[in-house]
C-alpha cells in the first residue's frame, strides 16, 4: 500500500496552513480597531469611574465586603431600567406601527448587537460601580468630616429668603395637607426618572451626540458633588436637624407637620427617614445608606436631564424642567433640603456638564456655536 502523501508536501507555499494565521492577524486587527473606538466612544467616562473605584479602595474600610453584599442590587438597578425603557418603547412603537415585529426591528438592528453591547455592558458595570461606590462612600460621610454645618447653611438659607425659612414659604402656599401627600409621591419617581432615562443612553447608540457627555456628567455629579462636596461641605438636612444638634430649633414645627401629614396620609419620606437613620446609627452597609444634605443630588440629576433633554426635545426638556421644579420644591417641603443645597447642586452640574463636553469634544458642546444641522443629529 503506497503511503499517503503528508500534508506539508501536497500544500502549496501560503496555501491552506497559512490563511489561520491571516484570518488570526485581521480578527486581532479588528479587535483593536474596536477597542480603539469604543476607547473613543466612552474611554474618558471609563476612567473617570474607574477613579471613583479607585479612591474607594484606597480610602474606604473593607470595601471588598460591602460590594460583595451591595453591588448585585446596583447593577439590578440598571437592568431593571433597561428593562422598563424596553417595555415602554415596544408597547409605543406597537401601538405606532400596528405590528410587534416591526418594533423589534430597530432593537435587533441597532440594540441587540453585539458591538453594541460591548459598548453598553462596560457601561451598566462603571456606573452601577460608581453608584455603590458613591452609597458606600456617603456612609462613611461623618467618619471624615462629622456633621457641623447645617447651623451655618439654615442661616445662610434664612437671609437669602429675607428672613424667612425656605419651608415656611412653602407652607404658606400649599399647607401640609393632601398636597403634601402627592408632592411625597412624586418626590420619589425620581429613581424611574432618573435611572431610566440613564440606562436609555447607555445602552443605545449615540444617536444625539451627548451620550458620553452626560455618562461623563453624570460620574462627576455622583463622584465630585456628591462625594467630595458632599464630604467637605458635611450636613444632614431640616429633617435630621433636631436629632443631630437637638431642638427645638427652626426645624421642629416641620419634623411635626410632617409626622401630621404621616399620620393622615402615610408619607414615604418618614419610612425613608427612619430607614437611613436605622443605617447611620447602626453603621450599616446597605444599597441605600447614608445621610447628606449639601449638594443636593437630587436636584442636581434633576438639572443634568433637563441639560441632556435640551439636546432631544423641546417637550421633553419642558417636561424635565417641570420635574426638576417639582423636585426643588419637594427636596424643601419635606425637610430634605435647604434650599441652598439646590442652588449650590445647580451651579455645580453646569459647570460638570461643560467639563464633560469639553474633555469628551461632545456634539453638543459643538452644536452650541451655531445652530443645529440634519449632520449634527446623526
Amino acid at each position: 500500500m503506497s503511503e499517503k502523501p503528508r500534508t506539508l508536501d501536497v500544500l502549496p507555499e501560503g496555501g491552506a496552513l497559512a490563511a489561520p494565521a491571516i484570518r488570526t492577524g485581521a480578527g486581532i486587527d479588528r479587535l483593536a480597531d474596536f477597542l480603539k473606538a469604543n476607547w473613543r466612544a466612552q474611554g474618558v467616562f471609563l476612567l473617570a469611574a474607574a477613579l471613583v473605584v479607585v479612591a474607594r479602595f484606597e480610602l474606604l474600610p473593607d470595601p471588598a465586603t460591602v460590594i460583595a453584599m451591595t453591588w448585585f442590587q446596583s447593577l439590578a438597578t440598571f437592568v431593571a431600567s433597561w428593562a422598563i425603557a424596553l417595555s415602554c418603547y415596544l408597547v409605543f412603537e406597537t401601538v405606532r406601527t400596528r405590528s410587534l415585529s416591526a418594533s423589534f426591528s430597530y432593537l435587533w438592528s441597532e440594540i441587540f448587537t453585539w458591538k453594541n453591547a460591548a459598548v453598553a455592558v462596560p457601561a451598566a458595570v462603571a456606573m452601577s460601580m460608581v453608584m455603590n461606590s458613591y452609597s458606600d462612600f456617603k456612609s462613611n460621610i461623618a467618619v471624615f468630616h462629622p456633621y457641623q454645618l447645617d447651623v451655618v447653611f439654615q442661616e445662610v438659607d434664612r437671609l437669602l429668603h429675607f428672613g424667612v425659612q425656605p419651608w415656611v414659604l412653602i407652607e404658606r402656599v400649599i399647607g401640609y395637607g393632601s398636597a403634601t401627600a402627592i408632592l411625597d409621591k412624586i418626590y420619589y419617581l425620581w429613581f424611574f426618572a432618573v435611572f431610566v432615562p440613564t440606562a436609555v443612553l447607555i445602552g443605545m447608540p449615540d444617536r444625539f451626540g451627548i451620550r458620553h457627555q452626560f455618562l461623563l456628567s453624570y460620574v462627576f455629579v455622583w463622584g465630585i458633588l456628591g462625594i467630595v462636596c458632599a464630604t467637605a461641605l458635611s450636613s444632614v438636612g431640616p429633617i435630621y436637624y433636631d436629632r443631630v444638634y437637638g431642638g427645638p430649633s427652626r426645624f421642629t414645627d416641620l419634623v411635626q407637620k410632617l409626622e401630621q401629614a404621616d399620620s393622615a396620609w402615610g408619607l414615604t419620606t418618614m419610612q425613608v427617614r427612619e430607614g437611613l437613620w436605622g443605617a447611620y446609627v447602626n453603621d450599616a452597609a446597605t444599597i441605600v445608606s447614608g445621610i447628606s444634605a449639601m449638594p443636593s443630588i437630587h436636584n442636581a440629576m434633576c438639572v443634568l436631564l433637563f441639560l441632556a433633554a435640551r439636546h432631544v426635545n423641546r417637550w421633553l426638556a419642558a417636561a424635565a424642567a417641570v420635574f426638576g421644579l417639582t423636585i426643588f420644591v419637594g427636596s424643601i417641603h419635606l425637610g430634605w433640603h435647604y434650599a441652598i443645597d439646590a442652588y449650590v447642586s445647580a451651579i455645580g452640574v453646569v459647570l460638570l456638564w461643560k467639563l464633560a463636553g469639553y474633555l469628551t469634544g461632545s456634539k453638543a458642546m459643538r452644536r452650541t456655536k451655531g445652530p443645529a444641522t440634519a449632520s449634527t443629529l446623526s
